[in-house]
Order: structure tokens, then sequence, then C-alpha cells
């Protein structure tokens, strides 16, 4: 299949990075997406067994970043390298203003796990097909992880078989609430008005978009 070229806009410059700044005109729409933590708590803001201390600055190497506190330095700790990692990205079939696709995108963030994301939303051209191809059904969300073999529907299995295949089989309490927690991913959402659940005409990039993020 014949991918189209891909270039930066005439004049295009990077941004230069600045702290906690708001890009102009994106306002409303940061702090619509903030909303989200009341309601969600912040579930996909910790790693698994994620803990956080205030030490000496000897009992952090000289090579390692920490920040710095009344002369002492933060120690953060967490669970991650005691379980095991997919050596290939686990996909993910999904759109942003699904509350069952935002609860997995959440475990995904408590793993800390290097996963393939394909956008589905409604009338998507790309992945949406896929999906019914591989598994019968347009539902979502939708796994398959390369490294096991296993492919499922069910937003709660799915949350399942992550933390037993690739943490120590914790579900955080806020991802086991049953109808509670579905609820309140969809609330999460709502200030952002179901932005990602339509498509919009696009063009599809040569190789996948690398994103450096959490799910809050």
């Amino acid at each position: 299949e014949e991918r189209p070229e891909f270039s930066p806009p005439a004049g295009f410059a990077p941004p230069v990075p600045k702290r906690f700044a708001v890009k102009d005109g994106q306002l409303a729409s940061v702090a619509g997406a903030a909303l989200a933590l009341p309601f969600r708590l912040g579930t996909g803001l910790f790693v698994l067994g994620y803990s956080v201390s205030l030490v000496s600055a000897d009992k952090i190497p000289s090579d390692q970043y920490s920040l710095e506190f009344l002369g002492l330095k933060v120690k953060e700790t967490s669970k991650i390298d005691q379980c095991r990692r997919p050596e290939k990205p686990i996909e993910i079939y999904e759109f942003e203003g699904c509350p069952f696709c935002r609860k997995v995108r959440e475990m995904v963030s408590v793993l800390d796990l290097d996963v393939l994301f394909y956008p589905c939303p409604q009338k998507g051209p790309t992945f949406r097909p896929k999906v019914l191809e591989m598994g019968g059904k347009k539902q979502f969300p939708y796994m398959v992880d390369p490294n096991t073999g296993v492919a499922m529907y069910e937003s709660d299995a799915i949350i399942k078989y992550l933390a037993d295949t690739y943490g120590d089989g914790t579900v955080p309490i806020m991802l086991s609430l049953g109808l509670f927690t579905t609820i309140t991913a969809g609330l999460a959402m709502i200030w952002r008005v179901w932005k990602g659940s339509s498509y919009t005409v696009s063009k599809l990039p040569p190789q996948p978009i690398e994103i450096w993020a959490y799910e809050v």
C-alpha cells in the first residue's frame, strides 16, 4: 500500500519547551481534561507499587536524576522492575471517547507497558474494520498480545489479563468497582465532549507516532 509523503509545513519551527505552559487557545481544552481527576482520582498517574520517600543525598547515585527538597533527595520506587515486560508491544484497538477504552488505558499506565494503540473512531476507515475481521465484532476495546497469542474483547477481561501477565495480579481499586468504574470513566471524559470518538479525514503516517504519556 502506497503511503503519502510527509514533510513539515513551510516555515514550521518546533515550539520552545516551557515549564507548566499552556498554548494560547488551549486553556479550555486543558481545563476540561484536568476535570477527570476528581472522578478517577488519578488512577493512571502512578505505576504499580509506587512509593516515594526523602533520603540523604548520598543514597542516590550521582548520575541518577532526583528532585531535591530541603537538602534531601526524593527517592521513587515501584514494583515494575519485578514484573514481566512484553518483548513486543501489545496491540490495543480503541478510541478516545469510550469509557471502557479509558479503563484499559489507565491499566496500561499503571503497568508502564509499551503499547501500540490503533485508533478506531466511528466511521474510521483504517483500523475499525480490521477489528471486525480479527474478532468478528465491532466492539472496543480489543486487545492482541503478540507475545502470548491472546486476543480478547471486554475491558475488565483485558485489565485482568494485563494484571496477571505483566503485573502482580493486582487490579487498582478504581478499576475494580464494576459499574461505578465505568460511570466515573465516562464522567471523566464528558468535559471533553467525547473528543476522539468520530473520524476526521487524515493521513496515515508511514511509521507509528511515539508518545510518552499517562492516563490520569
